[in-house]
């Protein structure tokens, strides 16, 4: 089985990432990192600099109280691009500032040749100490609110608090059935490549097939495209060598005390019952839960002003 995003970015004739730029008041550029390595293999996975895009807000004496950001982490086969639209809108109606990051092997962030929460939360830690944040507010959706979950209970200190949306810290039927279809697609995937040349192949029928082909795999839409928009960063190999990155860990002893909601669409939702509710609340027991009617799994744009005016009302709101 090849790896796959190499080999994609080739086919799709993907260009490297682009320089820094500004437009209309948003900064999209690499925090700095560490020096480079020597050897270039090496170099290519040991980079751990996030890309990420920036709303700053610049401090005013005016201003009651000192707010911390919002760090927002997009979910599996996600990009920051797929919040900036909800960036900016935070930014504008709490006035803080909010950093959307690229994972590591998603958008224009570097590889990784093990995928796992737990180096997520990592490189997440990794870039609020590069940009001299002491304490931040976390939101994250699916697998990105578990990341922050994480990081929330490994690193409290470093969390004012906590967004969690279209997830939980349960490891469910539906949740565990998710990360399954996942491996299948990234399966298929790497399967469709193994069949293909790779010179004089337009990258739009390639997708064409692979979308066709992941229709009985992923059956939502919105999914689906979601996947497809990632190829050829995606190291789809990774995943399917790594089984358990869809179980959230175990954690004993392990606590976040500061404020939590979670988001959830009714159509969905990431937990069902009071026992549910209890079980989340030995991790986050100050924890609140807001369920959206008539919104799914992508709660934040199926039902984009009720999402907003929960989250905003909670990052806003007095403890």
């Amino acid at each position: 089985m090849k790896p796959i995003g190499p080999a994609l970015v080739k086919l799709l004739g993907a260009s490297p990432p682009t320089p820094p730029l500004l437009v209309g008041g948003r900064r999209s550029y690499v925090a700095p990192g560490p020096a480079p390595h020597s050897s270039a293999s090496q170099e290519k996975y040991s980079d751990t600099t996030l890309s990420y895009v920036s709303y700053e807000s610049p401090s005013s004496s005016t201003q009651p109280r000192a707010q911390t950001p919002l760090i927002i982490h997009h979910s599996l086969f996600g990009r920051k691009e797929n919040f900036l639209s909800l960036g900016k809108k935070f930014h504008h109606l709490t006035k803080r500032s909010v950093i959307i990051p690229d994972a590591r092997n998603h958008g224009n962030s570097p590889p990784c040749l093990s995928p796992s929460l737990k180096q997520m939360s990592s490189d997440l830690v990794s870039l609020s100490s590069q940009l001299g944040i002491e304490k931040t507010c976390l939101l994250g959706h699916a697998t990105g609110g578990r990341v922050s979950m994480l990081t929330a209970l490994t690193k409290p200190h470093l969390v004012d608090r906590l967004v969690v949306v279209s997830s939980s810290p349960m490891n469910t039927i539906t949740s565990l059935a998710r990360w399954d279809r996942y491996r299948e697609a990234c399966y298929i995937v790497n399967t469709i490549l193994a069949s293909h040349s790779l010179e004089g192949e337009a990258g739009v029928e390639f997708i064409l097939e692979v979308d066709s082909a992941l229709k009985g795999t992923l059956e939502d839409r919105s999914e689906r495209a979601l996947f497809l928009s990632n190829l050829g960063k995606v190291n789809t190999e990774a995943l399917l060598n790594n089984p358990d990155m869809g179980k959230f860990p175990t954690l004993h002893g392990n606590t976040f005390n500061g404020p939590t909601m979670f988001i959830t669409g009714e159509k969905k939702p990431s937990w069902e019952c009071d026992t549910d509710v209890r079980a989340i609340k030995q991790l986050f027991p100050n924890s609140f839960f807001a369920k959206i009617p008539g919104a799914g799994h992508w709660v934040h744009t199926e039902k984009k002003d009720d999402f907003l005016a929960a989250a905003v009302t909670f990052l806003q709101t007095e403890f």
